[in-house]
């Protein structure tokens, strides 16, 4: 674990370090997709979009954090917006980016459908990043285990969920990707994306010691896992509009 590196007299935050590298990272990669799946007006749109859904993300994420730390945060309510890179929670923050993204560009009149889909190629590239970021920092840390691969961290030997979620943002980049090829319905990309980070909460917060929790210990990013899970899946079953001519393919 690197939680801090130092440059001369400073100590910087590797996981808000890696961050900032995956919001840019993020931000260059889905100007590069929007571009070869719908050329220069849907990259253009891309661009646009992407600080209203950052927004929507950086608001979501600290609130989601706050409500699950209420007591915390009704003290001292300025925490709603501190610069605390550790008080943000990727649930939130995911449903506030898609829903303030959706409302900009409805209201732009944007290819929403289009953009959702790139950002779904895209999304998965930031959250490997992250995740690095989060394994070298500490947080988001796994429950005791014996298992092999355990990492000590706290005293003990600990899952490394942190490297699961990686492995699962590396895995639903690969199968989004790979879908990406066909000749699919607008939306499907948004769909597989959103179910695969479901079925990712569902089983990896399992193992996860500090998930925030409703009353009686039931996991938020578990519940939430489970209805992104059911409305892809609904969303996969309904008839779907093919166009005729096939997206752009993204290369590699």
């Amino acid at each position: 674990m690197y939680p801090l590196i130092q440059v001369g007299p400073f100590n910087l935050s590797t996981g808000g370090l890696l961050l900032l590298l995956a919001v840019l990272s993020g931000s260059w990669y889905l100007g590069r997709v929007a571009a070869q799946r719908g050329g220069t007006t849907l990259a253009t749109q891309a661009e646009r979009c992407f600080l209203p859904a950052l927004i929507g993300a950086v608001i979501g994420g600290r609130v989601w954090y706050g409500l699950f730390n209420l007591d915390l945060y009704l003290q001292s309510p300025g925490l709603f917006v501190a610069l605390r890179v550790s008080d943000f929670a990727w649930p939130g923050a995911l449903l506030g980016g898609l829903l303030l993204g959706f409302a900009w560009s409805h209201g732009h009149r944007f290819e929403r459908m289009a953009l959702a889909d790139s950002a779904a190629l895209a999304l998965p590239f930031v959250q490997v990043i992250a995740s690095i970021g989060l394994l070298m920092s500490g947080e988001a840390f796994g429950l005791s285990t014996s298992l092999p691969w355990a990492l000590p961290l706290f005293g003990t030997l600990r899952h490394p969920t942190q490297a699961y979620y990686a492995i699962a943002a590396l895995l639903t980049g690969m199968v989004v990707a790979w879908i990406a090829r066909k000749h699919v319905a607008p939306g499907t990309l948004t769909a597989v994306y959103l179910g695969l980070q479901g079925i990712a909460w569902l089983l990896i917060e399992a193992v996860r010691a500090d998930s925030l929790v409703f009353p009686g210990g039931i996991r938020a990013a578990q519940v939430l896992g489970l209805v992104l899970l059911i409305a892809a899946l609904m969303w996969m079953r309904q008839p779907q509009r093919i166009p005729h001519e096939p997206k752009i393919l993204i290369q590699h």
